[in-house]
């Protein structure tokens, strides 16, 4: 299992600059989002500028960074239809391009009514929000068979797709060999389930055993009744028993952290890294 980190936890630079920030981590994977990674210029969608693609990548290549998964998440619900339009052709551009960074792999979660804040919202757990999800993803599998490439779902409780179960639900009802998996316990979690780590992480593994390809490294503490997130080894998430259940994939995921900054990527890469040796 490669560790890596999602990109703009380390700042916004330029490519160069950039680039040497995950050497300096020690990190040998990205998950990359091109416009909250890197500072550019161009007025429309970065993954359009072929110049500054190719200067990215030209980058980590010198490197030898890898690139896992671009990130293009967006919120199929959101109530603005016109940014949901605009949100499936950049997620379409990303897929075409994901070949070029060397990845199949471009990934989002699945959104909320909540529009902008991405928050728990009773519509969320709807047929009907189960059924618009549906669509919008089925319309990006062509485009992702096209490209050779995979339409990458998170799930979260607070989203529409909020359980490993509806998730297993969505993929079934997708049927293509063109969808994976992004596994984040944390966002699986809420103040009343953290008893239940081992039957989510469990239910994660059985149901997506050879689709599971990136999984979120983060951790919790219990504040005041609330999840507070922490970085990972510093808080109450078993990562033993995860790391344990990993092994036993189909799949070789990278490990990502994500919302690790400063001083504790040291202090998580050398906590996971204990974990996978």
């Amino acid at each position: 299992m490669r560790l890596g980190i999602r990109g703009h936890d380390l700042g916004r630079n330029t490519s160069e600059a950039f680039a040497q920030s995950v050497v300096d981590a020690q990190l040998e994977s990205l998950q990359l989002v091109l416009p909250k990674a890197i500072v550019y210029e161009t007025t429309g969608p970065p993954i359009l500028n072929e110049t500054l693609t190719q200067e990215v990548k030209d980058q980590l290549d010198a490197k030898g960074i890898q690139v896992a998964m671009l990130g293009a998440y967006f919120n199929p619900v959101h109530s603005n239809k016109a940014l949901v339009a605009q949100s499936v052709e950049n997620f379409k551009h990303h897929l075409k391009k994901a070949s070029f960074f060397g990845t199949q792999l471009v990934g989002t979660e699945t959104g909320s009514y909540n529009d902008d804040e991405w928050t728990w919202h009773e519509k969320n757990q709807s047929e009907e929000a189960f059924q618009e999800v549906f669509r919008i993803f089925k319309d990006l599998l062509p485009v992702a068979e096209q490209a050779g490439a995979y339409v990458t779902i998170e799930p979260a409780y607070h989203h529409v797709i909020s359980t490993p179960a509806r998730l297993k639900r969505l993929l079934d009802a997708l049927d293509s060999p063109y969808v994976r998996v992004i596994f984040d316990l944390f966002n699986l979690l809420h103040a009343e389930n953290t008893t239940s780590q081992h039957q989510l992480i469990d239910e994660m593994v059985g149901y997506f055993k050879d689709k599971i390809m990136i999984v979120h490294a983060k951790d919790f503490i219990v504040v005041d009744g609330k999840l507070v997130q922490v970085a990972p080894g510093k808080g109450k998430l078993d990562y033993p028993y995860l790391i344990e259940k990993l092994e036993t994939l189909q799949t070789t995921p990278d490990l990502i952290l994500e919302g690790v900054v400063g001083e504790d990527i040291t202090f998580s890469r050398h906590f996971l890294l204990t974990l996978l040796k």
